[in-house]
């Protein structure tokens, strides 16, 4: 998730929860300022009731000698009266009432017995009451309660429209500050985001001598942009020192390998001339002048393969035109049967007739020969080798199989590397560039290389080339 959209929703976050805070506190603080108030009207209205109360004394029954006032002067539309005997039997009670009565909660009558606040909150006719009870005293004695109750519907009717305020504002003012929130992250992080732009730039340009360009004040985003274009300073001292490195590297290497190749050819003219003199050589000597031939053959050919790779070090690309794909082909297996060396060598080349690609002929023709040289190399005589293509849709798929010792899982994905030589091969005769060079070949040619091998079970090249059109 983009920071300026967490930046955004952490802000909301934060409102929405301060807003649920404050927007409870109001909530909480009518309610209990509202209650309180009607809790205030029915002790004054209860009092006013208990200071008309008078008491005849020589009567013989309580009802008689408490002489209550007439709680009708007292009533109202919205506050009700109600006396109770001890046993909780309704005794007086306001006309407003009709036919309901007030109820006698066992717990509130024990609570204002034991000294407490008779408040508390009953239901009458579906409609909610806040209620107080107070005790009807004679001579300290308790001889009935005095009910006094007043609807809470204003108190809920307020709380509801401050409900209804409160969500809307709340949503509102959420809307309000997700819009606030975008704008204010894209404006602090405009300038991290054109640094970022910028930074990419220079990394796909290479431009290691341009700087990221900042004009705000010195705060954090300015220490970030100084020490980015320092960076980029010190990067751009070691890239030139690398580049300089490089191109003095590419230089030795074409230059001695074209160097070696001409005191190669030479060697290996002159022991091919002495191997013709004369047929009664020893055969030390005649074999010590095979190794020497063999090994002057193996570095002519590490020669061209380190020069063709300084050349591609230094941007080399082989240059491709449309071409039939099958003659090159045919010039390959021809140069591949003189590397049999007992080996079973079976070939299908029915898929490449007819096949245009878009390629360089020398180039494709190295390739196919690396490849027949590694199957060769590390097949045992008698073991097959087989070369099979085919067309699939776009592509023409060309299949190098041997029955070699085959290539582990591990070492896969290092055969292409330079220098790189598999377990299996460190006694062969390899340079260990030779795959490296027919990958650059593929690659270069748009094509995709896959290896299939076991150990024990031999090896499977397959190289896939896109077909330019068919004749």
């Amino acid at each position: 998730m983009p920071i300026r959209w967490r930046l955004t929703i952490w802000y909301t976050a934060v409102l929405l929860l301060v807003l649920l805070l404050i927007g409870s506190s109001v909530y909480l603080v009518l309610e209990y300022s509202l209650t309180a108030e009607i809790e205030r009207n029915l002790e004054n209205k209860a009092e006013e009731v208990i200071k008309s109360t008078k008491v005849v004394g020589s009567l013989p029954f309580f009802l008689r000698q408490v002489v209550l006032p007439d709680v009708e002067v007292f009533a109202a539309p919205d506050i009700y009266f109600q006396v109770i005997t001890r046993e909780g039997e309704a005794a007086v009670r306001s006309n407003n009432l009709g036919r309901y009565k007030l109820p006698v909660p066992k717990e509130a009558l024990e609570d204002i017995l034991q000294g407490n606040k008779g408040f508390t909150s009953v239901s009458v006719g579906g409609e909610k009451l806040r209620m107080l009870i107070r005790p009807i005293l004679l001579d300290s004695s308790v001889v009935g309660f005095l009910q006094v109750a007043r609807p809470l519907s204003m108190v809920t009717e307020a709380l509801n429209r401050l409900k209804i305020v409160l969500l809307f504002c709340g949503g509102g003012g959420i809307l309000l500050f997700l819009g606030l929130g975008w704008f204010m992250s894209n404006k602090v992080l405009a300038p991290i985001r054109s640094i970022t732009l910028e930074a990419g730039k220079i990394g796909q340009e290479r431009n290691f001598e341009r700087r990221v360009g900042y004009s705000g004040p010195a705060d954090e985003l300015g220490e970030l942009t100084v020490t980015f274009n320092d960076m980029l300073a010190s990067l751009e001292e070691a890239y030139k020192k690398m580049a300089d490195l490089l191109e003095t590297q590419r230089r030795f290497v074409a230059d001695a390998s074209h160097e070696l190749r001409t005191p190669l050819t030479s060697i290996q003219g002159n022991v091919d001339f002495l191997l013709s003199m004369s047929k009664e050589r020893v055969e030390d000597e005649t074999e010590a002048l095979e190794d020497v031939s063999a090994e002057t053959k193996r570095l002519a050919r590490m020669v061209r393969e380190l020069l063709l790779l300084a050349r591609v070090d230094a941007g080399f690309k082989p240059e491709l035109k449309p071409l039939e794909f099958y003659s090159v082909l045919e010039e390959a297996l021809r140069q591949a049967r003189f590397m049999v060396k007992g080996q079973n060598f079976t070939f299908n080349t029915e898929g490449a007739q007819g096949v245009i690609i878009e390629g360089d002929g020398d180039y494709l023709k190295q390739m196919m020969l690396a490849f027949f040289d590694n199957a060769f190399k590390y097949t045992p005589a008698e073991k097959e080798v087989r070369l099979t293509v085919e067309r699939e849709e776009a592509w023409i798929i060309i299949s190098f199989a041997d029955e070699g010792p085959g290539i582990s899982q591990a070492e896969q994905s290092h055969i292409f590397e330079r220098f790189y030589r598999a377990q299996t091969s460190r006694s062969g005769e390899g340079t260990g560039l030779g795959l490296a060079i027919a990958k650059w070949i593929v690659d270069e040619h748009k094509g995709e290389i896959k290896v299939e091998s076991e150990q024990g079970k031999g090896t499977n090249f397959i190289i896939k080339l896109p077909i330019l059109r068919l004749f």
